[in-house]
């Protein structure tokens, strides 16, 4: 053995050997410093941009395909979290460069080792500290935690949609059904519930009558399972929550979205309904197209159908794809086609101008305030306003039932944190307008996005079983919602957690 340690080829090698793993370790105390201090400015920048998000949230966003997401929020983040740690672990490498030749020049090769050593135990430090603050942060304890201890919720509560009879009127409605993203009752003035002594939402805070709320036109609580765009449109159409595959891929999310879901979508394509879900950005985005066409088969007219149609040039892209202005005009066009036909329809929509951070400012909106979110949000009301004047002239109109929701919170903390307050609790913004359905009790209610589901379907007149689908339930009816029976904060206390019944029947994870 020692004649082999004695060979000069062998020297040469464990040389060599000794070199790499030397510059190996400087490598990982770059990375490492990188990491950290990627981290540590990451938990400066979610919670600015997009608030109090929930780890799930992050978790499908890096399950699932981010094609379609907006430029401004990409580079943000590269400017944000990538840019200033990546300057800082290039200027170390060349530090430690410098170091280790001087080092190496002077024959320090034991204090070489020993600032190595030193280097290596502040960079794992620096990054283990910066994933704990991020993992504190974002909820990754807790969500460990849930997964760890698995929740009832669903074997106690979840009332299986699939297992009900629903009998629909002899003629069935029609139902347009709108999404607005990030829209709140805080944006409202004081009289209507809202945080402004002048309202950014006159039209949406009229729209929002006694009539056509369960609230006072005070907004429905958001929880956080259900406060981002595809986990809102998921549990109002499905009344369940939206959850990360744990046991599947990139793939298996991909072919096989909550399989065990049924949704309004497939309750109104069963009774023959005609449905489309349009929207002016990527639907393939988190997945948004895959839910809807596998669970109702709904038509996808998104960015790139509207350009296939030759509706604007080729190499037109704004914002997340086109702005709202465009988006109306195109579900005008949408609606008349529907009603031309001789079966009922579905026609679902979501707006996006006001999506954080910002929004966008289209040509046709006044410039009324200083900030250019005040303005999106007013512009986006007038819009709105006038669609439903619009819909209310059609012959379709008597037999259509309105829904309008805003998916979630804005995530434009920074603004919000400016104009409204972190007092001030604020709430989705929803009302259903040209319902049959008659309330049985005037009292104030306290809802989720789950309660949707069941609510629409009563708004349509349908007729089902008791008062609860899914874990939602009817709002026409004196039954306690799961958020009134239990508390928004222990609801969302239950959905965190890992659920078996919802994965074996809901998701279907193999």
């Amino acid at each position: 053995m020692k004649e082999i340690l004695k060979n000069k080829k062998t020297q040469k090698i464990l040389k060599v050997l000794r070199w790499v793993l030397f510059i190996l370790v400087n490598l990982l105390i770059c990375l490492g410093v990188f990491i950290g201090l990627g981290f540590f400015e990451a938990c400066k920048w979610v919670p600015e941009k997009f608030g109090n998000i929930p780890f799930e949230q992050i978790l499908f966003t890096v399950n699932t395909s981010v094609d379609g997401a907006g430029e401004g929020v990409m580079n943000e983040f590269w400017e944000a979290c990538i840019q200033q740690p990546l300057l800082c672990a290039l200027s170390l490498a060349v530090f430690l460069g410098c170091l280790n030749a001087l080092m190496f020049y002077f024959k320090k090769n034991i204090l070489r080792r020993i600032c190595t050593f030193i280097f290596l135990l502040c960079s794992l430090a620096i990054m283990w500290d910066g994933f704990d603050s991020f993992a504190k942060q974002i909820g990754f304890y807790e969500y460990m935690d849930g997964y760890l201890n698995p929740s009832t919720l669903y074997e106690d509560e979840y009332v299986d949609p699939a297992q009900l009879t629903y009998v629909f009127p002899e003629k069935k409605r029609n139902l347009i059904y709108i999404y607005l993203e990030s829209m709140e009752t805080s944006y409202g003035d004081m009289q209507h519930g809202g945080a402004f002594q002048e309202s950014l939402i006159p039209e949406l805070s009229k729209l929002a009558t006694n009539k056509n709320t369960f609230t006072s036109g005070n907004g429905y609580t958001i929880i956080p399972s259900n406060g981002w765009t595809a986990a809102s449109l998921i549990a109002s159409t499905s009344g369940a929550n939206l959850k990360t595959p744990v046991a599947q891929d990139n793939t298996a999310i991909e072919f096989q979205f909550m399989d065990g879901a049924y949704t309004l979508g497939e309750i109104l394509e069963k009774e023959g309904y005609n449905q489309i879900f349009l929207m002016g950005s990527d639907a393939g985005f988190a997945q948004r197209d895959l839910f809807f066409t596998q669970h109702g088969n709904y038509e996808i007219h998104d960015y790139y159908y509207e350009k296939e149609q030759g509706k604007f040039p080729e190499d037109y892209r704004v914002w997340w794809g086109y702005e709202d202005k465009k988006l109306f005009e195109y579900a005008k066009e949408d609606l008349l086609e529907l009603a031309s036909q001789n079966e009922p329809f579905n026609f679902t929509m979501l707006t996006c101008d006001t999506h954080f951070t910002g929004g966008y400012l289209c040509k046709d909106c006044p410039k009324e305030y200083p900030d250019q979110y005040s303005n999106v949000i007013r512009c986006s009301s007038k819009q709105i306003g006038d669609f439903v004047k619009w819909i209310k002239k059609q012959d379709f109109y008597d037999n259509t039932t309105i829904v309008i929701a805003g998916d979630h919170l804005t995530m434009d903390d920074s603004w919000a944190n400016e104009h409204i307050g972190n007092d001030y609790e604020r709430k989705g913004y929803y009302t259903l307008i040209n319902s049959p359905a008659k309330k049985q009790s005037e009292e104030d209610r306290t809802l989720t996005a789950f309660d949707f589901y069941p609510t629409t379907l009563t708004a349509l007149g349908v007729q089902y079983e008791g008062d609860r689908v899914g874990l939602g339930t009817d709002l026409y009816s004196t039954t306690p919602t799961l958020a009134e029976k239990m508390g928004p904060d222990k609801l969302e206390e239950e959905l965190k957690r890992f659920s078996i019944y919802y994965q074996d029947h809901i998701q279907k994870a193999d």
